[in-house]
């Protein structure tokens, strides 16, 4: 029968700064046996000291890779294995207890629920630390030791006491570091499988179990940054990560040479394996440089890295250097390597051991046997136990969570809520808030107005068919179901909204006739039916005034529902209108309604008082007296003597208001 990737095979990739690197793996007992691997460089500096910059350029050297091991394989690879990096790992060890029931034997179960409450614990201390602004993710964990009832055991399964305890180790790294490795992973349409750090991966391999009674190193370094483990009385008990690696020394290849990055990596490389290498710099001409030379271009970042590298280890290791110092990744290749880091930590050289294939016990290479075999060496051994370590905690580290009715794989090491889930599975936070609808402003005849916009819907988040918020709980299985939230439209208006009628009828010298509203946005007659938009300024003349009547007609004043108005009287609907000229008949001018309005002159102008017995001050409603820019004191005189404000008006009366 045809072997299935879901039963027999282990995908795993060692994503790194320079390379992509993948193997396909059977797993028989405790070994894996490496059935295909492939290795692949990216084409520019996508990745910086392990952290991934450009994801869709890395995505589609994940994705040539993938392809090559599937026509190797002959099966869809679905699944993978995975490990992170990146200059910002932080480690805590935590140790935690948990009562039993003395009555029955301990389970795997217990011992793995145990583990997952110290790692939530480790990541509770990491999240109230005050100099930890970012937030942290756990990438993977090792377990110091064991006890049960106070007593330090190695493996808890099966005893029977009052509680269980654990110390572990906690490695965790920025949640941008770890959402980038998800993001490629996705656009690969790979499922992680497991996630670890790259220094345990390497170290499980590296390093086993029946060394580590040892106080033994292991130094993993690469293009971008070079991790650090140490072992020590029959555990891990320190990780650490330092910012230089092989990048270093390219980077002095490129200045020395004259040459691009590519070009210095693959000068790097023949330095050891060519007694002359020959380039072309950027100016287009051709050099050549012996080993001696390229040894001493590389010599002082080499002694720099190497430096750097053996004080960490010491400050991991209490001060002391280790017994020995297992060397592994791509990195350790260039020559002298080795030496420089045993000067460094003042111990003999063959001290610092570079580690392949061929030392590891419980890794089978099958491949081995093929042609062009070329990661069997120290480059070949991290992705090797991030394989194993996928092998040895399949099923443990990652909890399923369906979102919109799409299934995820989250790795599980503390309590996670929405917004955890959202965030690792790169769910766009634009779509969880609203953005109100933008305001309308403008000026209606000069008066600024404001049309507000729409209020935003916020989003809806249930979890199993229940509501909830971005910190309701998440567990294995559940479902999340979100609406997206919904922006609110911009304010918006026509002119007509601005309008109670679109017409009045008017009676004028007893001929019904129509008027319409006269509609002008910014200072341009338009319909009723024009947008406004912001900055308009809009002008409605409407309903028309006394004036409106006069204007293009015979006369100078204006008698409505027979009483004389002024000019910008305000007409409504069936007002009854009589215009009147100074041309007409004697006998028609006397019948002015003396009983309802009062004519005088003010400064020799005729004005019309629509009130019975109006005193001095009315004046000032209808006669517009300029006091700005005057000066001196203000007269006022009726009929050429001294005015009061209370002095009577009779029609015909003589006014003078005048400064002296």
């Amino acid at each position: 029968m045809e072997k299935t990737y879901e039963q027999e095979y282990i995908f795993a990739l060692d994503i790194g700064t320079r390379t992509v690197i993948g193997i396909v793996a059977e797993v028989h007992d405790d070994k894996i046996v490496v059935i295909g691997e492939e290795l692949k460089e990216h084409s520019g500096r996508a990745m910086f000291d392990g952290q991934i910059h450009d994801i869709p350029r890395v995505a589609s050297v994940v994705t040539e890779v993938k392809k090559r091991l599937e026509d190797k394989v002959g099966c869809n690879l679905e699944k993978v294995a995975v490990a992170a990096a990146g200059r910002s790992l932080y480690c805590n060890k935590v140790t935690v207890e948990q009562e039993v029931d003395v009555n029955a034997e301990i389970t795997r179960t217990e011992v793995r629920s145990l583990e997952l409450e110290a790692l939530r614990e480790a990541h509770r201390q990491l999240d109230e630390s005050p100099d930890k602004i970012n937030k942290y993710y756990c990438v993977g964990h090792t377990i110091l030791s064991y006890s049960i009832d106070g007593y330090q055991i190695s493996n808890l399964i099966g005893h029977r006491g009052h509680s269980i305890g654990c110390e572990l180790i906690g490695t965790f790294l920025p949640v941008s570091v770890v959402n980038g490795l998800y993001a490629v992973l996705q656009r690969c349409d790979l499922e992680p499988l497991n996630l670890t750090l790259e220094p345990i991966a390497a170290i499980d391999v590296a390093i086993p179990e029946n060394f580590r009674l040892l106080n033994l190193a292991l130094v993993d370094m690469g293009a971008g940054t070079s991790d650090l483990a140490i072992s020590k009385d029959g555990s891990i008990i320190a990780y650490g990560m330092v910012p230089v690696a092989g990048d270093e020394i390219t980077e002095a290849v490129v200045e020395s040479c004259l040459v691009d990055f590519d070009t210095a990596e693959n000068i790097k490389k023949q330095v050891g394996k060519k007694e002359k290498i020959s380039f072309v710099d950027i100016t287009g001409v051709e050099d050549e440089k012996s080993y001696e030379e390229m040894m001493e271009i590389i010599t002082p970042a080499l002694d720099k890295l190497t430096r750097e590298i053996a004080n960490n280890l010491l400050s991991l290791n209490g001060g002391q250097p280790p017994r020995s110092v297992f060397c592994v990744g791509g990195g350790v290749l260039v020559p002298t390597f080795n030496e420089k880091l045993a000067n460094y930590l003042e111990i003999k050289p063959e001290r610092v051991i570079l580690r392949d294939r061929s030392n590891l016990g419980n890794v089978i290479d099958f491949s081995q046997t093929k042609e062009n075999n070329s990661l069997t060496g120290p480059e070949g051994i991290t992705v090797a136990g991030i394989a194993m370590v996928a092998v040895k905690r399949l099923g443990f580290d990652f909890m399923s969570v369906v979102v919109n009715g799409k299934e995820y794989r989250l790795f599980n090491t503390r309590k996670i809520d929405v917004s955890d889930a959202l965030g690792l599975i790169q769910f766009n936070p634009r779509n969880l808030i609203g953005k109100n609808g933008d305001n309308l402003h403008f000026y209606l005849n000069g008066e600024k107005k404001v049309v507000f916009g729409e209020l935003s819907r916020p989003a809806e988040i249930q979890v199993n068919g229940i509501n909830a918020t971005l910190k309701s709980p998440v567990q294995d299985g559940d479902e999340i179901f979100i609406v997206k939230a919904e922006n609110g439209k911009p304010g918006r208006a026509v002119v007509k909204d601005f309008i109670d009628k679109q017409e009045m009828r008017v009676m004028v010298n007893g001929k019904e006739e129509e008027f319409y509203p006269i509609c002008l946005v910014n200072a341009e007659k338009t319909s009723l039916d024009t947008e406004i938009k912001t900055g308009d300024n809009v002008e409605i003349k409407f309903p028309p005034r006394a004036e409106d009547i006069l204007n293009d007609r015979d006369g100078d004043s204006v008698k409505v529902n027979g009483k004389y108005v002024d000019h910008g009287y305000i007409l409504q609907d069936n007002d009854q209108v009589k215009i009147l000229t100074s041309n007409k008949p004697a006998e028609e001018a006397a019948n002015i309604d003396e009983i309802n309005c009062t004519p005088v002159k003010v400064n020799g102008k005729k004005i019309l008082l629509d009130k019975q017995n109006p005193i001095f001050i009315d004046i000032f409603k209808k006669f517009d007296f300029d006091t700005e820019n005057k000066s001196g004191v203000p007269v006022m005189k009726l009929n050429g003597s001294r005015a009061k404000y209370t002095d009577l008006l009779s029609p015909g009366d003589n006014i003078e208001i005048y400064w002296e």
